[in-house]
């Protein structure tokens, strides 16, 4: 890959990556890190084909450095905490600075549906992740997770059971409204 087409990638999904990093690792720093090992994992690649869709290609890299990363450094968050964001520096991140008078309401929903989901357990929280944050198909899902289309539905249903009954037992009056998942057929 050539430094055009690295810039264009960066600039076409670096944002949608960066979103995904940041919510993988719940913190700046190791966000910040995992945004650019991906783009260098990249980098040493062949030529990415621009019809293989690279926005998943460049996530799939992502979410194996990540899974890489855990398991090389679980000993140390045993031995010393890791910092995290707060919910409203997500926000903020996440936002792209909106106006506060605009979004009163999409922002208190908002960090309503994003602490629920930040609470589910991962293998819930990467599929909702990467089906509603990141736009990607059920296929896509499971080509990145490496495991088949009917596990990620069943993943799907099952944390939007979950998010449902967090949702209900949350504040009042926020509504939750959520993407259908096509049956398996």
């Amino acid at each position: 890959m050539n430094k055009v087409d690295a810039e264009m990638l960066i600039n076409e999904y670096g944002k949608a990556l960066y979103s995904f990093c940041l919510y993988s690792t719940r913190d700046k720093e190791s966000a910040d890190d995992l945004y650019q090992e991906t783009f260098l994992v990249a980098l040493g690649k062949d030529e990415i084909e621009r019809e293989d869709n690279p926005k998943s290609y460049l996530i799939t890299i992502a979410m194996n450095l990540w899974r890489n990363r855990l398991r090389k450094t679980a000993w140390r968050k045993r031995i010393a905490e890791v910092s995290t964001l707060s919910e409203e520096d997500l926000l903020q991140i996440a936002d792209g600075g909106r106006s506060v008078e605009d979004e009163v309401q999409k922002r208190q929903e908002e960090r309503l549906v994003r602490k629920c989901v930040l609470e589910l357990p991962e293998k819930y929280r990467i599929v909702i992740l990467l089906y509603y944050m990141e736009d990607m198909s059920i296929e896509e899902v499971a080509l990145a997770l490496k495991i088949p289309v009917g596990t990620v539905k069943s993943r799907m249903n099952k944390a939007k059971k979950m998010l449902k009954e967090r949702m209900e037992n949350g504040e009042e009056g926020i509504g939750f409204v959520v993407k259908t998942v096509p049956d398996a057929r």
